[in-house]
C-alpha cells in the first residue's frame, strides 16, 4: 500500500504486565470454552443436535455439533474481561449471535444455502453500519498507486466477510482442519497485531487463540480424545470464518492500519485457495457454487490414500508457510502487486498438487497413510468426518 510498504512502527510492546494479561484472557477463554463443551455435551444428545455418519459422513459413531456454541461462549467472556472488543462490542455480540444461531439451526435442520446467506449478509450490517468495519481501501494490488473503493466499501466489506465465512465452513470436513487452519490464522493476526503496534488486535487474537486451543484439545486427530471428540459445525465455522475476516479487517484499514491487505491473504491462503478453486470447479462443471461436494481438498487427499493426520499437517503445514511467506515479502519490503501474483501462482500449484498427491504417498510412514480400495472404487469422506 503506498505509504506503508511493511509491517511495523511499533507502539505496543510486551512487558511482564502485558504477557500476564494475554495469558490471563486467553487462559479465561480456554476454560470457559473447555467447561462448556463438557456441559453442553449432554444438551447436544437431549436436542439430537448430533452429527450421524453415513452418506459422504464417514466418521465412526454419533458426535455432539456443540464446539461452536462452546467457543462462541469462551470468545464472549474473552472479550468481555480483555477491557476492550471489536469497535463496539454490543454490535459484535448482535453479529455473531445471529450467526450462531443459523448455524445451530443448520447443523440440527439443515437449512437452505440461501437462508445461511441472507443470515450472513444481514451479520455484516451491524458491523458495517454501527461498528464502522469497512474495507475502504485493497491497497496497491495492480502496482498503480491505492485503490480506494468509496461506495463500493459497503458491498465488498459484506462479499469479503461472507467469503471468509463460507470459506472456513468449506474446511470443516475432517477433524482438527478448521479449527488448526482457524488457530494458526490467529497466531499470525497476533503476530502482525504486536509487530504493527496495535495491541487491541493482539488482545482479541488471544482471546481467539484461547478459545481454538480449549475446542481442538476435543477435536484435533489425535488418540487420547477419541472418545470425547466433538464438531464445531456450521455454528462453528461461521463464526471462525467470520472473526477471522474482522481481524484481518482492523489491520489492513483505517489511517493507522501498517498492514498491507494482500499480507491479510497470505494469512488465510489454505482458505481462499479451498473457496476459490471450490467455486471455480463448480461453476465449470455447470453446478451452482453453493452445491455441497465431496471434492474439497481433504476430500481429494483422503481418496489419494493420506490419513487424518497426514491431511492436519499437510494444511497446517501449508497455512504456516504460506503466512510466514506473506510476512516475510512485506518486510522484505515487495511491492503489494508482486506479492499478489506470487500468491496466485502459490495457489495455481496448490491446487495442482492436492489434485496430483497420490505421487508423493511413498514418502509418507504407513501410519500416515489410509488404506484404500483400488483407484477405481475410491471415494472421499464428507463433511465432518474421519476416514
Amino acid at each position: 500500500m503506498v505509504g506503508r510498504p511493511r509491517i511495523g512502527c511499533p507502539n505496543f510492546r510486551f512487558s511482564q504486565d502485558v504477557m500476564t494479561h494475554l495469558i490471563a484472557i486467553a487462559g479465561a477463554s480456554f476454560l470457559v470454552t473447555f467447561l462448556a463443551i463438557i456441559a453442553l455435551r449432554p444438551l447436544a444428545y437431549a436436542v439430537d443436535l448430533i452429527d450421524r455418519p453415513g452418506g459422504h459422513k464417514t466418521h465412526h459413531g454419533d458426535i455432539p455439533l456443540m464446539g461452536g456454541l462452546a467457543m462462541f461462549l469462551g470468545i464472549v467472556f474473552g472479550l468481555a474481561i480483555s477491557g476492550g472488543g471489536f469497535a463496539e462490542i454490543n454490535y459484535l455480540l448482535v453479529s455473531a449471535t445471529m450467526l450462531i444461531v443459523v448455524g445451530l439451526l443448520d447443523d440440527r435442520f439443515n437449512l437452505s444455502p440461501w437462508i445461511r446467506l441472507v443470515v450472513q449478509f444481514g451479520a455484516t450490517l451491524p458491523m458495517m453500519l454501527g461498528a464502522g468495519v469497512l474495507v475502504t481501501s485493497i491497497g496497491s494490488p495492480f502496482g498503480s498507486g491505492e485503490v480506494q473503493l468509496g461506495a463500493a466499501a459497503y458491498p465488498f466489506t459484506a462479499l469479503l466477510i461472507m467469503s471468509s465465512i463460507n470459506a472456513f465452513n468449506m474446511l470443516d470436513g475432517m477433524d482438527g482442519l478448521a479449527g488448526g487452519v482457524a488457530l494458526s490464522a490467529f497466531i499470525f493476526l497476533a503476530s502482525v497485531a504486536s509487530i504493527s503496534g496495535n495491541g487491541l488486535a493482539v488482545s482479541q487474537s488471544s482471546v481467539m487463540i484461547g478459545a481454538v486451543v480449549a475446542f481442538l484439545v476435543f477435536n484435533a486427530p489425535l488418540k487420547f480424545n477419541e472418545s470425547i471428540r466433538c464438531f464445531m459445525g456450521d455454528a462453528g465455522s461461521t463464526i471462525l470464518g467470520f472473526l477471522v475476516a474482522l481481524l484481518c479487517i482492523e489491520l489492513t484499514q483505517g489511517p493507522k492500519a501498517l498492514v498491507q491487505p494482500v499480507t491479510a491473504l497470505w494469512l488465510v491462503a489454505w482458505p481462499l485457495f479451498e473457496l476459490l478453486w471450490s467455486t471455480l470447479r463448480r461453476l465449470l462443471a455447470g453446478r451452482s457454487p453453493f452445491r455441497a461436494d465431496n471434492q474439497h481438498f481433504h476430500h481429494v487427499l483422503t481418496a489419494a490414500g493420506f490419513g487424518v493426520r497426514s491431511i492436519f499437517g499437510i494444511a497446517i503445514g501449508s497455512s504456516i508457510l504460506f503466512a510466514g511467506t506473506g510476512l516475510a515479502a512485506a518486510q522484505a519490503g515487495v511491492p503489494e502487486a508482486v506479492s499478489l501474483v506470487v500468491l496466485a501462482v502459490v495457489g495455481v500449484g496448490t491446487v495442482y498438487l492436492i489434485q496430483h498427491a497420490r505421487s508423493f504417498l511413498r514418502y509418507l510412514p504407513p501410519a500416515y497413510r489410509r488404506k484404500i480400495p483400488p483407484l477405481e472404487a475410491e471415494s472421499g469422506v464428507g463433511e465432518s468426518g474421519t476416514p
